[in-house]
Order: structure tokens, then C-alpha cells, then sequence
């Protein structure tokens, strides 16, 4: 983001100065030559950083301090004058200024003081962010891919993420592990030394939104008693993470298209525009196309939106990865609730393996979970499981085709409830199936002999 910089001092030459010097590197400035001109303009335009001559013609530059100081502490202000001395510096410095330079300065020492106050602004306000809110952390534990489907989408996550593409629309349905994508993309992207900011679209109350994407002034609205910086602007330098964007009313549907058309933004009640340098990551689980046909999300912020799209597929559809996230979430839950669990039995892993999960990663982690905090055990099996989810996954066509027989043809026990005889039968055989019918390779993975295998399923020819 551009950092807005206000010059305030009476001398017409060295305003021209540091405004030429200051453009050349980059900064927005704005002059004044008098008070009362650089009061309206702080009001108007809400400085970063603010360079006040301490003699402003009749006006005194400490007074101004003082005030400003009051209504926008986050403002730095940059003492600089003839007059310089210890006292009138120190003084300076207990009333919040920044920085104290002596006339006559060097312009490099000018700019070297402008850049640091930026510096120190944007680290505040990102500190003050980050202690606000109780953001969950995500580490590469949580992070478990095994199956084909998802491996291909994070390597197009890993292309995107070093790419220099600035919108990124992530779809999936609820529970498939969006958020989990979008702090990839931001950390193996360039930006990861950057903020990382979430704005959850379906929390927000409608009259709420544009404030909270791009801020406030003092007095904007009746509660606004303080200024308050929009997650745009905290965003700037990393990546804004909008989850839910098809919950986004159509005014800040609005707002939200001409900030990634223009990437600027003006804050609510403000008169000058900023700019920001922030990626977005959009998320949803609605079909945003359908909702551009009934006329509930605009057209225009759907294309731009959807011009790099990351879609993940259900956990129904990646089998391969529901006992790796299982054990996972087993190890992390004993952890938590100081338990012994250590594994998951084969009769419990064919049993997840083969429920349909429509709550996708999200649900499963609540089933292992509540299985071991209600539970304490080192193996979990099948008793363990809620028993909607064992009929579920018992009723469920098998994993693999073959000659092993589906599991709706063997008989469940009362209230529809299977027993665990007839969950064994059911896990055999489905290794069965995937060992193509073969039953000492089937035996051998089941760790039983042959022979038991054959006495459990009956007497029929083996077919080897």
C-alpha cells in the first residue's frame, strides 16, 4: 500500500522539496502551508505519516501534535525545525511525535525518517490484528494428502500460489478443506512474509461488511467512536481470505469488484482513496454460477472471480485419504484429551472408508474426535463409531468391485444396527474384493490363515 504522507510547513521551497523527493520514492504527499490548511487535510485525508514544521507560521506546531495525536494516535508525526533544541525536542517526543529533525536536513535523512514511520505503523497495526483475534493456527500437520484427486489440485495449488495471479476463487463443498487451501496458497506463495487475513462473509452482518473490509473514520456513523482499519488495508502486503463470498450481500458484491478491478479503496467516511498490494482468495460451497442465473451474485465480480479456480472434490471421492486423516485426527484428539489411542482396527477402517462423509474432512474429524474423548482405549473399533454412521457406511456399496458380494446383502442386526460378526464379514469381504477374489492374499493382509478365512466365509471353492 502506498503510504500517504503529509508535509505541513510554511516555507514554500521546502514543501516543494520534500514533495518532489517523497513522489520520487514512491509515496502519495499532500502539502500545506498554514494550520488551519494542514487541520483539514488530516481530517480530509488521514495522513500515515505527517512531517510538521514546528513554527507553522502563526500556528504552533506542538498544539497541532497534541491534537492530532488525540484524534489518530496511529499517525506518525515527524517533528522538523529552525529552532531545533533539546528541550522543545523532548517535548515533542512525550507528546507522541515520532521523530525530531533539525533544519537544516539532509533529504535522504527525511526519507529515511518517512520510510521508517511507515514501517512502524503497518508492524503496529498488524500486531494489533493478530492480538484481536483468536485466529486458529494452521501447521503442516493438518495438512494430510494421500489420494490421487487431491495430490493433483495441490500441485495446481503449489503452481498458483508462486504465480503472479492476484484472484484466486477456491470451490468445494462445505468441510473439504477450503480454508486449509487458502493458507497453502498463501504460504508457499511470495507473500507469505506478508498477513494472512479471514473474513468469514456469512458472519458479518449485512451493514457491517464494508466497514469491516475496508475500514472507517471517527464519527463515519454514530458508533464510530475510533477509526478502524478495514481487513483490506491490514491485508496489504499478504493475502485477504474471503470465505463464503457467495454469502456477500450485492452492495459489498460491489465494493468488492471495483477493490480487485482498481485495488483501491476508500474507508467509510473518508474523502482520498488508498491503495493496497493484497492477493484474494475467495471461497465458497454455493454454485456461483446458478446464483448468477437466478441473479443473486453479479456476473461481473463471478467472471473475475472465476478466472483461476481451485476445486476440491468431496472426501467421498478421495477414499484414499479418509484413514490418513483418521489416524491423524486420532493422534491429535489423544493428545488433547490425554488418552492412549494409538490405532484404528480393520473392521473401524473399512467402516470409514466406506460411509459417504457429506460432511467431508470437517465430519470426520468430529467423529474421531468425540470417539476419543468419549473413549480411552488404544485401538478404535467399530463400537466406538456412532451407530448411524456404522448403518450408513454398512448399507454402502463396497469400495472396490469384485467377487466378494456387497454389503446390503448380509443381514443387520435390530433397529437396522449391524453386529460385529457381520461387520467382519462385511470387512472381509471387501479385501476380498480389492485382493481380486483371492483369498491367501486376502488372508495374508487380514492376518489371519487361509484356512480361517475360508471357515469364516464359508466352504465355497477359493478360486485362486
Amino acid at each position: 500500500m502506498s503510504t500517504h504522507v503529509l508535509i505541513a510547513d510554511d516555507e514554500a521551497l521546502i514543501r516543494q522539496s520534500l514533495r518532489t523527493v517523497l513522489l520520487q520514492e514512491g509515496f502519495e504527499v499532500s502539502v500545506a502551508s498554514n494550520g488551519d490548511e494542514a487541520g483539514r487535510r488530516f481530517q480530509d485525508e488521514r495522513p500515515d505519516v505527517v512531517l510538521l514544521d514546528l513554527v507553522l507560521g502563526e500556528d504552533d506546531g506542538l498544539a497541532l501534535l497534541r491534537r492530532w495525536r488525540q484524534d489518530s494516535p496511529d499517525t506518525k508525526i515527524i517533528l522538523i525545525s529552525a529552532h531545533g533544541s533539546i528541550e522543545s525536542a523532548v517535548t515533542a517526543m512525550k507528546l507522541g511525535g515520532y521523530d525530531f529533525i533539525k533544519k537544516p536536513f539532509d533529504l535522504e535523512e527525511i526519507v529515511a525518517a518517512v520510510r521508517n514511520a511507515a514501517r512502524t505503523k503497518a508492524l503496529e497495526q498488524r500486531v494489533a490484528y493478530l492480538s484481536e483475534r483468536d485466529r486458529k493456527q494452521l501447521s503442516d500437520g493438518d495438512v494430510v494428502w494421500a489420494s490421487a484427486p487431491i495430490m493433483k489440485v495441490i500441485d495446481e495449488v503449489r503452481l498458483y500460489a508462486k504465480s503472479a495471479v492476484s484472484t484466486i476463487l477456491i470451490t468445494g463443498e462445505s468441510g473439504t478443506g477450503k480454508q486449509i487451501v487458502a493458507r497453502l496458497l498463501h504460504d508457499e506463495s511470495p507473500r507469505a512474509v506478508g498477513p494472512f487475513v479471514e473474513l468469514n462473509c456469512s458472519t458479518i452482518p449485512e451493514n457491517l461488511v464494508e466497514s469491516e473490509l475496508f475500514g472507517h473514520e471517527r464519527g463515519a456513523f454514530s458508533d464510530a467512536r475510533e477509526r478502524k482499519l478495514g481487513l483490506v488495508e491490514i491485508a496489504d502486503g499478504g493475502t485477504l481470505f474471503l470465505d463464503e463470498v457467495g454469502d456477500l450481500a450485492p452492495p459489498a458484491q460491489a465494493k468488492l469488484l471495483t477493490f480487485i478491478e482498481q485495488r483501491s479503496f476508500r474507508r467509510v467516511g473518508a474523502t482520498a482513496s488508498r491503495t493496497v498490494d493484497a492477493r484474494v482468495i475467495a471461497a465458497t460451497n454455493c454454485d456461483l454460477a446458478a446464483m448468477v442465473t437466478a441473479r443473486h451474485f453479479r456476473a461481473d465480480l463471478w467472471y473475475r472471480l472465476n478466472a483461476i479456480t481451485v476445486v476440491l472434490p468431496p472426501l467421498r471421492e478421495r477414499r484414499a485419504d479418509v484413514l490418513p486423516l483418521a489416524r491423524h485426527f486420532l493422534a491429535a484428539a489423544s493428545t488433547q484429551f490425554r488418552r492412549r489411542w494409538q490405532s484404528i482396527s480393520p473392521e473401524a477402517g473399512a467402516l470409514l472408508e466406506a460411509y459417504g462423509w457429506p460432511g467431508n474432512v470437517r465430519e470426520l474429524r468430529a467423529v474421531v474426535s468425540r470417539a476419543a474423548l468419549l473413549h480411552d482405549e488404544q485401538i478404535m473399533r467399530p463400537s466406538h463409531l456412532p451407530p448411524d454412521l456404522v448403518a450408513a457406511a454398512f448399507v454402502a456399496p463396497p469400495v472396490a468391485s469384485g467377487g466378494g458380494g456387497s454389503a446390503s446383502a448380509v443381514a443387520a442386526g435390530p433397529a437396522g444396527i449391524p453386529s460385529l460378526e457381520t461387520i467382519e464379514l462385511l470387512h472381509i469381504r471387501r479385501v476380498l474384493d480389492l485382493c481380486g477374489g483371492n483369498r491367501t492374499v486376502a488372508a495374508q493382509h487380514l492376518g489371519i490363515t487361509r484356512q480361517t478365512l475360508s471357515k469364516k466365509i464359508g466352504s465355497a471353492d477359493d478360486g485362486d
